[in-house]
């Protein structure tokens, strides 16, 4: 009976090794998903080359790679990915995530579902040419780099991005125990003890 006062200890190391060895094996599938997309900035980005599709293809295009259409969200994130565009492009017209479909003239991300954050407009753009143009592309000619509405049927270059790229992780969005395991992986080891004490107290 005295080994019995053991089990619990026992039980809880094996959780820790368990615990331990899944932590690791998702960390090396993200790695291993994040291919073939590339760094720019703070975003994961997957740049295709002669593929063009109309709005909704490349959206699908994206998601097929667990992945969304290319949204910028700030200066930053624009002049990190015009210098890398244009490195390998003199000429590029790319979809984006934006448009008006639900309302027009409101510009929406399909990827959040929000307005649009942050907009660097082409002169006298948008204006809904011919009152078919729900779509927004971003447009790298030279040294100058644009958004512009466009019709959705027409055929673009795709650039996705990742949803949840390593490191950047929407901590508002999640308790400290799901972000932080240095803080949590003990509590949840002693809920494991607690557990299999209880079993173990017991008496029929």
């Amino acid at each position: 009976m005295a080994d019995v006062q053991y089990i619990p200890f026992i039980l809880l190391f094996i959780n820790a090794s368990l615990f331990a060895a899944s932590s690791t094996s998702i960390q090396e599938v993200e790695d291993v998903d994040l291919q073939p997309f590339i760094k720019v900035g703070s975003k994961y980005y997957l740049v295709t080359q002669g593929l063009k599709l109309d709005w909704f293809g490349a959206a699908h295009f994206c998601r097929s790679y667990d992945s969304d259409l290319l949204t910028i969200e700030s200066l930053a994130e624009k002049n990190a990915l015009f210098s890398y565009l244009k490195s390998m492009f003199s000429d590029l017209h790319v979809w984006t995530s934006s448009n008006d479909l639900s309302v027009e003239g409101t510009y929406m991300s399909l990827n959040s579902g929000r307005s649009m954050l942050y907009t660097f407009w082409m002169h006298n753009e948008p204006n809904n040419a011919g009152d078919a143009e729900d779509c927004v592309q971003v447009v790298l000619h030279n040294d100058i780099f644009v958004m512009n509405d466009n019709n959705c049927a027409k055929q673009m270059q795709i650039i996705c991005e990742k949803r949840s790229p390593l490191n950047a992780r929407n901590f508002a969005t999640k308790s400290n125990c799901e972000n932080v395991t240095a803080e949590c992986g003990f509590t949840k080891l002693v809920e494991v003890f607690l557990q299999s004490a209880n079993i173990l107290n017991c008496r029929t």
